[in-house]
């Protein structure tokens, strides 16, 4: 385990006197991430793929067609809470320290490594031999010719850039693939939660349809699309709500009866 501080370092004097030991649960939080291993987790891949190949409708605008899918990864994805006393519910991944895969970009650089990567003496990630089964039979082959790289081959050939980005794909593809650079304006969610923006979305879309004009209607493509991702994330939100509830029944510890209770009271109001 890496060792730590436990002295806050900010300079701002008013938490000069707060520690990490005196933060008991936000210490042992920090103190088990640490001891984790980073785990490839499929999840987003699996219902992303799943989507795309049942029940896509290629006749439906791009920008709905990928909210639909966005909204089914969202209403399936496992509400799980990691035993780490963590008061703050939701997850990227299934895992406890989890790497997801974005097949429509760059993941399937992983696929000759499925077998090793949980070994490999450079950056290994951990991946569950049915995950790897997964992937190999069930989610990389329907990307194959579909991903964004094979995409712009089709287009305009081999170009320097794509034979640079194989050259370089092992250094880059952390950065390219997951992490984000995007900042949501989060003060709009704050004020009106994510049903006003639905409702706000909706009027929007029929503002744009009346208008009749092509950049009307692909406006109006843009706000169902918003109203159809977004509603697929207060599922998420109503899910967490359910598993805390549950957790909360199953659990002898009182302190922790109360602690998912009020996980559970906050998500069936946050995001929605």
């Amino acid at each position: 385990m890496q060792q730590y501080t436990s002295k806050v370092t900010l300079k701002d004097i008013r938490l000069t006197d707060y520690t990490l030991d005196e933060l008991g649960r936000l210490g042992r939080i920090r103190e088990e991430y640490f001891r984790l291993r980073p785990t490839i987790c499929i999840e987003r891949a699996r219902y992303l793929t799943e989507y795309l190949r049942e029940m896509d409708d290629p006749e439906d605008p791009p920008e709905v067609r990928r909210a639909k899918a966005v909204s089914h990864f969202l209403e399936n994805k496992a509400p799980v809470f990691f035993q780490d006393g963590n008061l703050l519910a939701g997850s990227t991944t299934s895992k406890p320290l989890g790497a997801p895969l974005f097949p429509e970009f760059f993941a399937l650089t992983l696929w000759p490594e499925l077998e090793t990567v949980s070994t490999r003496k450079k950056n290994p990630q951990v991946l569950a031999p049915e995950d790897a089964a997964e992937l190999n039979i069930e989610i990389f082959p329907f990307w194959m010719e579909r991903n964004v790289l094979e995409r712009t081959r089709a287009r305009f050939g081999t170009t320097t850039g794509h034979r640079l980005f194989e050259d370089l794909v092992f250094f880059i593809a952390s950065k390219a693939g997951c992490i984000s650079h995007c900042v949501p304006t989060y003060t709009p969610v704050l004020e009106r939660g994510l049903a006003g923006l639905v409702a706000e979305a909706a009027e929007r879309e029929d503002t744009c349809k009346r208008a009749g004009s092509p950049d009307g209607l692909r406006q109006a493509d843009f706000y169902k699309a918003l109203r159809i991702a977004l509603s697929g994330l207060m599922k998420y939100g109503e899910h967490l709500a359910e598993q805390a509830e549950l957790l909360s029944s199953a659990s002898s510890d009182a302190n922790l009866r109360k602690e998912f209770m009020e996980i559970a009271r906050c998500c069936r109001r946050v995001p929605a």
